[in-house]
């Protein structure tokens, strides 16, 4: 039904009580019915169409735009804060739409060297939410790293001799502290039982993950040897397991040729095979084959035949994908698997926190936008209720692409969500004692 039929049926309604029950005397109004009707319809219309909410507001962004411009379409602001600090200062005055507030962002790299905070404050309603989205048609990225440019072919007499002799002539190298880039984050064990932590910096190569020298390489296991008898124990199953303390033993003489052990690393599902982790190496025994990790220990112990691999070793870059950074020097290594002056982007991971961070907000849509190379989780949402992910793609992230802890009905909706650290989406939320649901969705 169109505005202007549902405006004159909701117009008779209150024209007929105006009179009484009875059968209507034509001759007791004092102007004629045909004469009155047009009058009181037209105004009781007017009435209902200043009633109905109209268009929701519009506010614009373009990285070539300015946060002094008023936010239009042809005077763009620049920062996602920019436009935020302008919607709640709408809603604050009372002058944002009955209809709520669309943000549209036009193309290209938004990058990111924080968390995009949202609030209460920034909250719309269920008849009038906030939408951030991109522009119809344009490609939209919110980007937590930095693109590497300028690779050279690695030619210090040092490092060739440290590199593999298949890797000459491949391996390019980058100095990141030259580019400004000095804060590499830390390499944390994480994995099964472990607290969720942000990633170290991660190289990605045409919108895919790099793997960071290892060995043996990738698709191939060394398996645990053995452990020490002492704190040996049996399990539940009439297995043995070494103590975590005391370590385990190792088969092969391969690491006697890796030059630099300080920050060598082991990932490996070390007594069950659906129980991983990233455990830092303290200390190699060669003579006894013997390796030791770093406290605090995992959740379980080492047993024997378990499969594993070493990495973050420079000797070992020898594979087209594989890289390595030498954190004293800022100096990265990289083999790409393909020419790098035709080939995609390069990336490096930097922002160590949420590309999008929501605390008891409500009502708030992102749609259409891809959310990329952040160490972090690419959304987390606290508290709050009926916010939306929609339609992004979320890619090359070091935790979750989507943490939602607490509140009511938030959902993630036709999202492509992959090569994330941790995980995809994770949902807490509802009341165990009283059954209270949640309500969240994917």
């Amino acid at each position: 039904m169109s505005r202007k039929y549902f405006g004159r049926l909701l117009a008779l309604a209150p024209t007929r009580a105006m009179r009484h029950d009875g059968r209507v005397n034509m001759a007791s109004q004092n102007l004629p019915l045909m004469s009155a009707r047009p009058a009181q319809l037209l105004i009781l219309s007017t009435i209902l169409l200043l009633a109905l909410p109209g268009p929701a507001a519009q506010l614009y962004l373009s990285t070539a735009g300015s946060d002094n411009n008023p936010g239009t379409r042809a005077k763009p602001f620049a920062t996602l804060e920019r436009a935020r600090d302008e919607a709640r200062k709408l809603r604050q005055e009372g002058r944002l739409s009955r209809s709520g507030a669309t943000i549209w962002l036009q193309g290209g790299d938004y990058l990111r060297t924080n968390a995009l905070q949202l609030t209460a404050a920034d909250s719309g309603t269920p008849n009038a939410p906030i939408v951030w989205r991109a522009a119809k048609g344009e490609d939209v990225r919110l980007l937590g790293g930095r693109k590497l440019v300028g690779l050279e072919s690695v030619a210090d007499p040092a490092i060739l001799a440290r590199l593999p002799a298949v890797a000459h002539g491949h391996v390019m190298q980058v100095n990141l502290k030259a580019l400004g880039i000095s804060d590499f984050g830390q390499m944390r064990s994480r994995g099964f039982a472990r607290p969720l932590t942000p990633a170290h910096c991660e190289l990605f190569f045409g919108g895919r993950p790099m793997t960071l020298a290892r060995w043996p390489n990738e698709g191939e296991w060394e398996r645990i040897a053995g452990y020490p008898d002492a704190g040996a124990t049996k399990d539940e199953h009439g297995g043995k397991t070494g103590k975590l303390e005391e370590g385990f033993v190792f088969s092969s003489d391969r690491p006697r040729g890796w030059k630099e052990l300080g920050d060598l690393w082991v990932h490996g599902y070390w007594s069950w095979d659906w129980a991983n982790s990233y455990e830092r190496v303290a200390s190699i025994d060669f003579e006894h084959r013997l390796i030791k990790t770093a406290a605090p220990y995992g959740l379980y112990s080492f047993r024997k035949g378990q499969r594993f691999y070493f990495l973050n070793v420079m000797e070992e870059l020898d594979q087209p994908g594989e890289w390595f950074l030498d954190r004293q020097t800022g100096v990265l290594y990289f083999w790409p698997p393909g020419e790098p002056q035709k080939s995609p982007e390069i990336l490096l991971s930097l922002l160590a926190e949420p590309l999008l961070k929501f605390t008891d907000v409500s009502h708030v849509t992102f749609r259409g936008l891809v959310l990329e190379a952040t160490r972090g989780s690419a959304v987390q949402i606290e508290g709050g209720a009926s916010n939306r992910i929609a339609g992004c793609v979320i890619r090359n992230i070091g935790d979750y692409g989507v943490t939602i802890e607490g509140g009511t009905g938030h959902g993630v909706v036709s999202c492509d969500i992959f090569d994330t650290g941790d995980g995809g989406v994770s949902l807490e939320g509802g009341d165990r004692q009283t059954l209270q649901p949640g309500g969240h969705f994917v």
